[in-house]
C-alpha cells in the first residue's frame, strides 16, 4: 500500500471515529494470550472437552505442557459466550455454528461478496456518497488483508470487530440468538448501526430472542480484581487511569472530574466519609476508564498536585 493510500485510508477511518493510532495502540495487545483460563470460571477439563467438541479453537491460546492455559481477551469473551449459551440450553452443534460465524473473516467476506454487500447497502437506504466511501475502504484494505500477520487475523473477525467497536467507538454490540421451529438463527448488531441497518436489525425485536451484550462481559472482566494486572498489560487501563483508581481506593484526592464522551456530562467525585461509597465509585470509574467512555480527566490530589489527561484512544 502506498503512502498516499495509507493517508487516504487513515482519513476515511478518522471520519468514522477511529484513528489509526488508536488501532495500532490497542490491536497488538488484545491478541496476546497472557491471562489464565481460571478467570473465566471454566475448569481446564471443561475447556478441553469443549475444544474436542469443536466449540473452541486455539486462535491465540497458549496451552503449555505444564497444563497452564493462557488466553487472550477475545477468547475470554468467546468462552463467556459459550457459558451463556449452555445456560440457555443451546446445543453444541448450534454453538459451533455461532463460533464459525463470529470468527469468520468479515474482510474476506466483504471482498469476495462486495457486489452483494453494496446492493444490501442500497436496500438499506445508504447514500451513494457513503457507499462510494465504503467501496474505497474495501478496495484499500484488500491490499492489506493477505499480508496481515497471522496473529492479527482475529481482529478481522466479526467478534473482533464488535470488541474494537466497543473499545474505540463506544459502540455497544450484541450477539442475538432466536429459535425457529427446527433451528436457531444467529445474528449480531451494534447500537450505532441500528439506524443505518434498520431493516436488518428490526426483525430481532419482533420475535423472542436471546441478546448477549458484549459490553456487560467486558465490564465483568474489568470488575474482577484478579484481572486488573491483565487489564493494564493489554492496555485496557493505562498507568494514568490506574492512578485515578488507586487515588479513590486510598482516599488520596480532593476532587476528581471526569468528562464523559457520549453524554456530554461531567462526573465530580469528592472525598466521602463512607469508604464503601468510594469503593463503589472506584468500580464505576474503572468501567468508564476501561471502556474509554470519557474525554478527559482531572484529579486534584491531597498534596495539591494535579493530574490531567485525555482519553488514551483520542490521540
Amino acid at each position: 500500500m502506498t503512502n498516499d493510500n495509507i493517508q487516504e485510508l487513515e482519513q476515511t477511518i478518522n471520519n468514522h471515529g477511529i484513528t489509526l493510532q488508536a488501532i495500532e495502540k490497542v490491536y497488538p495487545k488484545l491478541y496476546e494470550p497472557i491471562m489464565n483460563l481460571s478467570i473465566t470460571g471454566v475448569p481446564a477439563r471443561t475447556y478441553f472437552y469443549w475444544k474436542k467438541s469443536g466449540l473452541i479453537e486455539s486462535f491465540g491460546a497458549d496451552e503449555s505442557k505444564k497444563g497452564w492455559i493462557k488466553i487472550n481477551l477475545i477468547e475470554y469473551l468467546w468462552i463467556k459466550i459459550i457459558v451463556i449459551l449452555r445456560d440457555y440450553g443451546v446445543p453444541f452443534e448450534k454453538i459451533k455454528e455461532t463460533k464459525e460465524k463470529l470468527f469468520s473473516n468479515y474482510m474476506d467476506i466483504l471482498i469476495t461478496e462486495k457486489d452483494d454487500y453494496i446492493e444490501f447497502l442500497r436496500e438499506s437506504k445508504f447514500s451513494e456518497e457513503k457507499i462510494r466511501e465504503i467501496i474505497r475502504v474495501i478496495d484499500l484494505v484488500k491490499e492489506e488483508v493477505n499480508s496481515s500477520p497471522e496473529e492479527f487475523e482475529i481482529y478481522q473477525t466479526l467478534i473482533g470487530n464488535l470488541v474494537m467497536g466497543l473499545l474505540l467507538k463506544n459502540d455497544k454490540g450484541y450477539i442475538t440468538l432466536s429459535k425457529g421451529e427446527d433451528e436457531y438463527d444467529v445474528g449480531y448488531f451494534s447500537i450505532k448501526t441500528m439506524a443505518e441497518f434498520e431493516s436488518f436489525v428490526e426483525p430481532y425485536f419482533e420475535k423472542p430472542c436471546l441478546f448477549i451484550p458484549i459490553r456487560s462481559i467486558i465490564e465483568e472482566f474489568l470488575d474482577d480484581d484478579k484481572t486488573e494486572k491483565t487489564a493494564v498489560s493489554i492496555n485496557l487501563l493505562d498507568l494514568k487511569e490506574m492512578k485515578v483508581i488507586e487515588a479513590i481506593r486510598k482516599r488520596d484526592f480532593k476532587e476528581i472530574t471526569i468528562k464523559l464522551e457520549s453524554k456530554k456530562e461531567t462526573i465530580i467525585i469528592e472525598i466521602e466519609k463512607d469508604g464503601n461509597i468510594l469503593d463503589q465509585k472506584a468500580k464505576v470509574v474503572k468501567r468508564i476508564l476501561g471502556l474509554n467512555e470519557y474525554s478527559e480527566v482531572t484529579i486534584k490530589f491531597r498534596n495539591d498536585k494535579n493530574l490531567y489527561f485525555k482519553n488514551k484512544t483520542r490521540i
